[in-house]
């Protein structure tokens, strides 16, 4: 008997449909794509920097000559080098609301060319929180746990000054079997869809017990001696986090 425990767009008619023919859709799409690449051109570096337009920033910089624009393979944030590809935590200027979780995938620096000012920036591919599933999903809320975080494929710009330090990002089974895990240790098993608001893999993750659920590592669990499955103490009726028998059979099999 194995026993288990954790303890730390509005429709357009018909009729326009019909009026706008394939020749004239293209020559739309290019006037509006040169005027956002005007207003880009137009719109000073401040005013980006005070509507947090970062990627707009960058995207200005890069198509300006007189800008100095630089990307790194590292950058020293509060006495500790972060890099291309680590796991950090970002800061939430909500107090009530948990910080954010990306990877880095670029590090890059912008002098703008007026005033000479440095912007540092990092665009990190989000990670996205249990409280920001289980508002989509909140029958998942039983199964997810509180340092689970499921990988994205959106990508954002923040200041590298939000940076508030690096963190670990291990998979499921690795994560149960560290002894020891601190609140900057954090799982990933799941990819979440953000536009369609959906896992994108649950098909490839195991349920587990008689709530045929996925299995949680910050909850307890005990396996049937006979069927070898595992059970939610909560799920049949063990109450207190321990079983002292030696043997334990499930409801199926005793």
């Amino acid at each position: 008997m194995n026993v288990v425990h954790w303890t730390n767009n509005n429709n357009e008619s018909q009729s326009k449909s019909i009026r706008q023919s394939s020749e004239t859709l293209p020559p739309i799409k290019k006037r509006i794509s040169k005027r956002l690449q005007k207003h880009i051109q137009d719109t000073s570096f401040k005013e980006l920097y005070k509507q947090q337009k970062l990627a707009e920033i960058v995207q200005k910089a890069m198509e300006r000559i007189e800008c100095q624009y630089e990307e790194y393979d590292e950058i020293k944030i509060c006495g500790e080098i972060i890099k291309l590809n680590d796991k950090v935590i970002i800061k939430n200027e909500d107090s009530n609301v948990e910080d954010y979780i990306g990877a880095i995938q670029k590090i890059c620096t912008i002098v703008e060319p007026r005033t000479l000012k440095l912007i540092c920036l990092c665009e990190v591919q989000w990670f996205m929180r249990k409280n920001e599933i289980i508002c989509h999903k909140p029958r998942a809320r039983s199964w997810i746990g509180n340092q689970e975080i499921f990988s994205t494929n959106t990508n954002d710009y923040v200041l590298a000054q939000t940076i508030v330090q690096k963190c670990t990002v291990v998979d499921c089974e690795e994560y149960f079997n560290m002894e020891n895990c601190d609140s900057t240790t954090y799982y990933n098993r799941l990819e979440w869809d953000v536009e369609c608001k959906k896992f994108t893999n649950m098909n490839t993750i195991k349920m587990y017990c008689l709530c045929q659920q996925p299995w949680n590592p910050e909850l307890n669990y005990i396996q049937c001696d006979k069927c070898q499955k595992w059970y939610h103490f909560e799920c049949v009726g063990l109450k207190g986090g321990s079983y002292e028998n030696k043997e334990y059979a499930c409801g199926y099999c005793n």
